[in-house]
């Protein structure tokens, strides 16, 4: 499989965005990863789209969003004023890196989705009927087996394109999504809206600065859906004791929001080309845990 990091920003995308300066070196920080340039007027990192339209969308909120404390990775336009060329984007770079805090991470998720609760919401996209599912699909896929469906049902079609066999981790993380479903109920909280669905990744700590946000992930959902992501990501990458899924218990329905928090991860990781056995541990205890904690809030 190549990976983002394998194939380097082509000239004229270096051109369009004025980064022509040195080498492109490959970063891995915040959603996703990318290639660091420098440029006149500060270093951008360049990075491939899956989605024009979402990365336009994203570009256009992150040029407007105003999050007290917190520093926002600005979009870059070309020579022409796009926000994207060929398939890149362009981003002012930020200083500072994930790290171990998810408490803190998930006040700032209240903050930042109370931010984005009047800003227009990327289009919708109806998920397709055609096979075989693409990498912009199969997170609407997952999101909906978490909350509606039968994850071994509906995800099916996806592990079969992907060739996956039984016995592989993928197939390990589908049964844990199939153990915690049954944990599902139904849940009463008054409306939904637009939140972000990557702010574990998408959150950079720095000593000397404030935090930045270097992407808007869309998802339409409860605010506490999208702290419990941030719980369940840090306790899959074992950077946060168990204690989290107590602390933030004052949060609306939280044990539900935290159950279908860790099935949308395991269905994603089931799912995803990029995913990698090694991180199969990590979920497993995390489900482990999940499970443990919906079962004493029945």
């Amino acid at each position: 499989m190549v990976g983002v990091n394998d194939v380097s920003p082509p000239e004229h995308v270096r051109g369009a965005f004025g980064a022509t300066d040195g080498a492109a070196v490959p970063v891995v920080a915040g959603s996703g990863s990318g290639w660091l340039v420098s440029a006149p007027g500060g270093a951008v990192v360049l990075r491939p789209v899956a989605d024009t339209a979402l990365a336009n969308w994203s570009a256009r909120v992150r040029e407007q969003l105003d999050v007290t404390g917190l520093r926002v990775a600005l979009p870059v336009r070309s020579s022409d004023g796009r926000h994207v060329v060929s398939g890149w984007r362009a981003d002012r770079a930020v200083s500072g890196r994930p790290e171990a805090r998810a408490d803190e991470t998930i006040a700032w998720s209240l903050r930042v989705n109370a931010a984005l609760a009047d800003v227009e919401r990327p289009r919708v996209v109806r998920r397709p009927s055609t096979r075989p599912w693409v990498e912009t699909d199969l997170f609407g896929f997952a999101e909906a087996a978490a909350w509606d469906g039968d994850p071994e049902r509906d995800l099916a079609p996806g592990m079969e394109d992907r060739g996956t066999p039984f016995a592989t981790h993928r197939a390990a993380a589908l049964l844990g999504a199939k153990g915690l479903i049954r944990h599902r109920r139904p849940v009463d909280i008054m409306g939904t809206g637009l939140v972000h669905g990557d702010l574990a990744r998408g959150l950079l700590f720095d000593a000397s600065a404030e935090p930045a946000l270097t992407e808007i992930v869309p998802y339409v959902r409860p605010a506490s859906w999208s702290a419990a992501l941030v719980a369940v990501d840090h306790l899959s990458w074992q950077t946060v004791d168990p204690g989290v899924l107590l602390r933030w218990g004052h949060l609306a329905e939280w044990p539900q929001m935290v159950l279908r928090a860790a099935v949308f991860r395991l269905a994603v990781h089931a799912l995803h080309p990029g995913s990698r056995p090694a991180a199969m541990d990590g979920l497993q205890s995390m489900a482990r845990q999940v499970g443990e904690f919906v079962g004493d809030a029945a």
